[in-house]
Formats: structure tokens, sequence, C-alpha cells
């Protein structure tokens, strides 16, 4: 079958997976062996995705899958990505809860991220390019286009929303990042199938990880704020998480009413997520000449199943390392 397919992206997010940590793996290994081998924190950024990126290509081009179904480049209207950029703010107490809740247990890896660029010296511009321009492109390109593509060949729609959003929240392989990347992917899964665009994902993803960069960057500039933040104990935090959750409650109600305005924003973009686009049996003439009745595939594979599984495992070694 022509395109991609539940399988196949099932199969390509194993590979990723794979990839990704057998990358991890070599680059400790050549730290033992070459004493003080350290990759700087841009590349590591630059080579995490393009293990996601060539991947994905290679297998869109093998799949023979059409750009415009797979890689969901659509222009949309401008007023969608300011729209979108008020749904992000409206999900941004949701990120802000489920952060602040695996900071109970474990440290920011966003902030670490960030401080490895202020450490290194380079600019503010160079880390808003690396982190809130290539970083979201390559992911949004690869989950909410590739990937969510072949899941919704299924079509079960809601269910492809959340599976690319689980796998691209596993694939950060550390519990910080994926608890409140699950929920950024699923927001982005539901933009990607309303718009039937990745651009709008893209502008959104921008806007976390830039407004997350920028305020990294001044914390680092700024003793004061540095030192509140390693002082901060988990009565602390407790707290932060019931304010947000409340707070979250409200603003997410308003998300799901930005994104019915989003939907009905664009051209064929009616809020039909709760259904099948595509019915979930179909009939196809077989080479007997006789209709059969043929049910599409499951959205969930093993494949995806066993990178999913993984991810879990390396997640869970993380923390009792830490």
């Amino acid at each position: 079958m022509k395109g991609m397919s539940p399988t196949k992206s099932g199969v390509l997010f194993l590979i990723m997976v794979l990839s990704s940590i057998g990358a991890s793996l070599l680059l400790s290994l050549l730290a033992v062996w070459g004493g003080s081998f350290d990759i700087p924190v841009n590349m590591g950024i630059i080579l995490s995705q393009g293990l996601i990126v060539i991947p994905a290509l290679i297998f869109a081009i093998c799949a023979k899958a059409s750009a415009r179904e797979s890689f969901r480049f659509r222009p949309v209207k401008f007023s969608t990505i300011l729209l979108t950029l008020l749904y992000v703010m409206c999900l941004e107490p949701l990120i802000m809860t489920l952060n602040a809740f695996t900071m109970l247990f474990t440290d920011n890896t966003a902030v670490e991220i960030a401080n490895g660029f202020t450490e290194a010296n380079f600019s503010l511009s160079y880390m808003i390019f690396i982190i809130a321009i290539v970083g979201p492109f390559c992911e949004e390109f690869v989950f909410r286009g590739i990937i969510f593509s072949g899941l919704r060949q299924s079509g079960r729609i809601l269910a492809a929303i959340i599976i690319q959003g689980i796998m691209f929240g596993f694939m950060h392989l550390n519990v910080n990042q994926m608890a409140y990347a699950v929920a950024i992917g699923i927001a982005f899964g539901f933009l990607s199938e309303v718009t039937g665009s990745i651009w709008p994902g893209f502008a959104g993803h921008f806007m976390i990880n830039c407004s997350s960069t920028v305020l990294a960057w001044y914390a680092s500039k700024n003793s004061e704020l540095m030192s509140a933040a390693d002082q901060l104990t988990k009565e602390t935090l407790v707290m932060a998480v019931l304010s947000y959750a409340i707070i979250s409650v409200f603003f997410t109600g308003l998300a799901i009413v930005l994104l019915n305005v989003i939907a009905g924003n664009e051209p064929g973009g009616k809020m039909r997520l709760l259904r099948s686009v595509h019915p979930v049996k179909h009939h196809e003439v077989g080479c007997d000449g006789v209709v059969h009745e043929v049910k599409r595939p499951h959205a969930i594979t093993i494949p995806a199943v066993l990178g999913l599984l993984i991810c879990a495992a390396m997640m869970c070694l993380n923390l009792i390392k830490n």
C-alpha cells in the first residue's frame, strides 16, 4: 500500500527511539574512552533533530507518500496563527501544572538545556534559532506531519491524535519534558487535524519554546532569580501545582472553545474530531471479483507499543539514577 499507514508510523517511531538511544550510548562510550570528549549542547540538539527528521523523510519517500498529505504544509490564514497564539496562552497553566508536578521528583530539563547554551556563551538570538525554530519545525514536521498522517489512515482520528501526542512526549526520554510534551503534542494534533497544516502547531511550539528560552536566559543573568530557583522547596512546588491546576481548568476549557473557533476559521476545518473522518470499514473488490468488507488497521500497532515501552524503561532508569 502506497503512503504512510499506522504500521509504518509505528515502525518509524521505533526506529527513531532506537536511533536516539543508540546515539546517546555511543556518545557516552566516546566520553569514557576519550576522557574529555563532550559534545556541545547546540550540536546535541541538532543531532537529536536529525535522528528524527532523516528517518521520517526516508520513510515518506520509500512509502511513496503524498507530500500534501504527509508533510501537511498547507498554508493557513494569518488570523488562524493569531488564534493559535491565544490557544497556546490558554494552555500555559496546564503546561505549568505538569512541569511543576514533575519537578517534585526530577529536574527541569528545559532549563538545564537553556543553561547549557548560556554557559557556552551563545547569544540569545542563536538560542532562539536552535531551540525555538529548528527544534519545533523538525518535531511538528515529523509528529504532526508524517507520523500523524500515517496514524489517521486508521480512520480513528481521535485515537491518532492521542497516540502521536504520547509518542511525541515519550520521545523526549525524560519524565519532566514528557509530561507536558504529551499535552502539547495532543493539543497540536488537534490543530493539525482541524487546519490540515503543521504551521499553526509550529507557531504555537515556537511561542512556548521561545518564551521559556528567553526566561531561562534572563534568569541565568540574574543571580537573585537563580538563587531563588535553587531554593525552591517541595512545599512551594506543591502549592504551585495546586494553584496552576485550579487556573488550568478554566483556561483549558477556553482553549477548547478557541479550537472550535480555529476550526471554523479554516475551509473544511469543522470539528469532526470525535468521529472517524474515514469509515473504519470499507469495501474492496478482491482478485476473485467479489466485494469484500475490509476493516482499516488499528491506530496503535505493535512497533509503536515497543517504542513506547523502551522509552518508558529509559525514563525509569533515568529517574533511578537521579
